[in-house]
């Protein structure tokens, strides 16, 4: 689209601007390369090389998105300007289809719709919150610029949700048990990718730029040295406390040697197939000295689900990304009651509010609890029978799994996985058939039967038949807990 096609009214909003940006030839080209256009460098791992604006349907939308990426690239991250794309072109797709095409008729009803029409679409609240900030970044920076003047009060405490992500984004243990049984399945780089990956909680283009010397060695203690990258700007190094990692990365090392000798100094390649597959010798089809590409290694976890077919709780084929593997780290070490401070310097948070995504699985752990964590339990529903006998071999991970259920309960544990629809019982747990109890629970069993006991007498003497019916109702079902669980105390 040229700016010439833009109508006049609408031109004459951004005659404001200094003609040298009006006169830019990218303002009528509709796809923009970050290096040869723009002159920013593209990172190896990331796929995305240039900015589109084909799929922004009104003229105004598009030329107000281009002179807003030629201020902000300057200051953003090519990741971030890329998300607000995703923003506005989901913003141009509902415009389009309310036949709104005259940014004069974006009012405070508009943008409600917009909300509506997004939740319609299934996205996260998470995700709806980041489009939000998309939208208000760019009708602000449209209004101090001069070129529009669209009011985004209506967002107003509307797109803060996205600092916490109350989705499960990390991996659970009997996912994790799995992978450590597969492992195997993928080619002798991949595994030593995802070791690293689990182990240190790196970003996955930090993993996947890692120079061939990365392994430095100050007095005992080895580091691994990280590339500068978009997302944290300068060189750093980290502290490995795992030190089987050193000798991965060594035979890393060595196997990036044997491929390519001296010409190629980074630690992972990539390989010229675009599917995630393994030659007849069980490695790479087709090693090439390229960094791979985020997408690429996302697939090869995703080839792990599949050929070893690794299922979640509920019987789904899990889907992998990698950052769950950072999530999971942090969760651990949160959970583990490290301090705050600690874990930021650790995954070089720049600012500790990053934390809040993982600090809300679990406020404060105490030491002294994982040796209860860690008992064998059997635990039976309100029928009494037994449902699953368990012993946990990690006590972290089982803080982690006992909150991948949504309910929190005054005693037992709710079974009822999050992804499921909202709890249809409303808290009354000793109806419910995914509610648990253990042999803990016990003492508080007892105790409420004897108070259901003493108010079904009550009730019996008062001739209440209703309530009558559901404290009976609600013996029964303490009796088959209790039963249940004194077969093995007793």
């Amino acid at each position: 689209m040229s700016k010439s096609s833009v109508s006049s009214n609408h031109q004459k909003q951004f005659d404001k601007e200094p003609q040298n940006i009006l006169n830019n030839p990218l303002l009528n080209k509709d796809t923009w390369f970050l290096e040869k256009d723009l002159n920013v460098e593209s990172l190896t791992h990331d796929v995305r090389r240039a900015f589109s604006f084909y799929s922004l349907s009104q003229d105004w939308l598009k030329l107000s998105t281009k002179l807003y990426v030629l201020t902000k690239i300057k200051v953003f991250t090519v990741c971030t300007i890329k998300t607000r794309l995703n923003a506005i072109t989901a913003f141009s797709v509902f415009l389009k289809s309310k036949s709104i095409d005259s940014y004069n008729d974006i009012n405070n009803q508009v943008f409600e719709e917009f909300g509506y029409y997004l939740k319609s679409k299934k996205f996260s609240q998470h995700t709806i919150s980041t489009y939000y900030q998309g939208i208000v970044s760019l009708f602000d920076t449209c209004y101090l610029e001069g070129w529009l003047d669209i009011n985004t009060y209506w967002f107003k405490g509307k797109r803060r949700h996205s600092q916490i992500n109350d989705e499960i984004n990390y991996i659970p243990e009997e996912v994790w048990n799995q992978i450590n049984s597969n492992l195997d399945v993928l080619p002798l780089q991949i595994q030593r990718m995802v070791l690293l990956l689990r182990t240190t909680g790196l970003r996955i283009g930090e993993l996947l730029n890692l120079p061939l010397d990365c392994l430095r060695k100050r007095g005992e203690q080895w580091r691994l040295r990280l590339k500068e990258t978009e997302k944290y700007q300068i060189a750093d190094e980290l502290p490995i406390n795992v030190i089987e990692l050193v000798t991965i990365i060594q035979e890393q090392q060595d196997y990036i040697k044997q491929l390519f000798g001296e010409n190629y100094r980074n630690l992972f390649c990539s390989n010229s197939s675009n599917r995630a597959r393994k030659n007849q010798a069980g490695d790479f089809d087709k090693a090439i000295p390229k960094i791979m590409s985020a997408e690429k290694f996302n697939k090869w976890l995703n080839f792990l689900a599949q050929e070893a077919d690794i299922r979640s709780k509920d019987g789904t084929i899990w889907h992998f990304s990698s950052h769950q593997f950072r999530r999971t780290v942090a969760t651990v070490m949160t959970n583990a009651g490290i301090r705050d401070l600690i874990i930021q310097k650790y995954l070089r948070h720049r600012s500790p509010d990053m934390l809040q995504s993982y600090t809300h699985i679990l406020k404060k752990t105490l030491s002294h609890e994982y040796e209860e964590l860690i008992k064998e339990k059997k635990y039976v529903d309100i029928t009494g029978k037994v449902v699953e006998n368990y012993k946990p071999t990690n006590p972290v991970i089982e803080l982690i799994r006992r909150r991948i259920y949504q309910i929190t309960t005054q005693y037992g544990e709710c079974h009822r996985p999050t992804l499921k629809q909202p709890c249809p019982t409303v808290n009354a747990c000793w109806r419910c058939k995914e509610w648990r109890v253990n042999s803990d629970d016990l003492p508080y069993l007892k105790e409420d039967l004897k108070r259901v006991e003493s108010e079904l007498k009550i009730a019996e003497n008062l001739g209440m038949v209703r309530q009558q019916q559901g404290l009976e109702l609600d013996r029964d079902i303490l009796n088959n807990c209790i039963r249940g669980l004194s077969e093995k105390n007793d």
